[in-house]
């Protein structure tokens, strides 16, 4: 089965991978935000998950997270290990805090982009102590299910 045909299947609608050579940030230590994709106004994120395809490594690196997120950077995914360190996590979906319910993770069914504007999903790499751009292996696929309440069915 085709990944097109799989995601159409599975309700995902909007879908980018980034590699480590995407990354330009070159000082230790320093985060790098990367825009993923357009939320319009008035819609529901109904579920954002990640596939590590490759953990990111690098000569002298040590640690790398990653957060899925907006104005809040981890509304949809909570900081999580992506790097070749024996504790990476391999995929992980609806783990922000927009679907936390009380203490509950992943308990709620969506987060409605009830904003003036539309906004923009991000997802934020942070490094421990090396530069993003010393990287010299990894591939991580984010996906995500937006459903524009303001488009006719």
């Amino acid at each position: 089965m085709s990944v097109l045909t799989q995601g159409a299947q599975n309700g995902w609608t909007h879908s980018k991978t980034i590699k480590y050579s995407d990354f330009t940030e070159t000082v230790s230590g320093t985060e790098e935000v990367i825009n993923l994709f357009t939320i319009p106004k008035d819609s529901i994120v109904h579920r954002v998950a990640y596939y590590l395809v490759t953990a990111f490594d690098g000569a002298s690196s040590t640690n790398l997270t990653i957060e899925v997120g907006d104005a809040d950077d981890d509304r949809f995914i909570v900081a999580t290990e992506i790097h070749l360190d024996g504790t990476e996590i391999s995929s992980g979906v609806n783990s922000g805090a927009g679907y936390t319910i009380g203490t509950d993770a992943n308990t709620g069914n969506g987060v409605l982009i009830d904003v003036a504007a539309d906004t923009t999903m991000t997802a934020t790499f942070n490094p421990t102590a090396d530069s993003l751009t010393d990287f010299d292996a990894g591939e991580v696929r984010i996906m995500a299910q937006i459903i524009d309440l303001s488009t006719p069915v």
